[in-house]
């Protein structure tokens, strides 16, 4: 089967033909008191605010994930679908603090689940 490629150009990820931008995004109670909020979120422009809620409350990993990733090669895999797993290397010298971090992009959820299938 030949698949034809419509919506992406070879060699260049898909997250480069979007326009990002940076929201905070707020979770409140009725009584206004704050249930979420995260700032300086990273999401493609065309998110709408409840969109950008949406995936910073329920989607994002709030904890765990490595600060330094590498990627892994994979044969017959585009690079920017190649599974991420964390660079130990590079982290040893970080504060042990500092190792393991939050997302705050939705660059990084399809990283998050290629890191807990590795």
């Amino acid at each position: 089967m030949q698949l034809t490629r419509h919506f992406t150009k070879a060699d260049l990820s898909p997250y480069q033909m979007l326009e990002w931008t940076h929201v905070t995004s707020e979770i409140k109670n009725p009584d206004g008191t704050i249930v979420f909020r995260a700032e300086n979120v990273e999401v493609p422009k065309a998110f709408s605010q409840v969109a950008s809620d949406i995936l910073a409350q329920k989607y994002f990993r709030k904890a765990g994930v490595p600060a330094k990733l590498k990627k892994v090669e994979e044969n017959n895999v585009p690079s920017w679908l190649w599974r991420s797993v964390a660079d130990e290397a590079a982290m040893k010298d970080m504060p042990a603090e500092d190792r393991y971090t939050g997302e705050l992009s939705a660059k990084q959820v399809k990283k998050y689940y290629h890191f807990l299938n590795s």
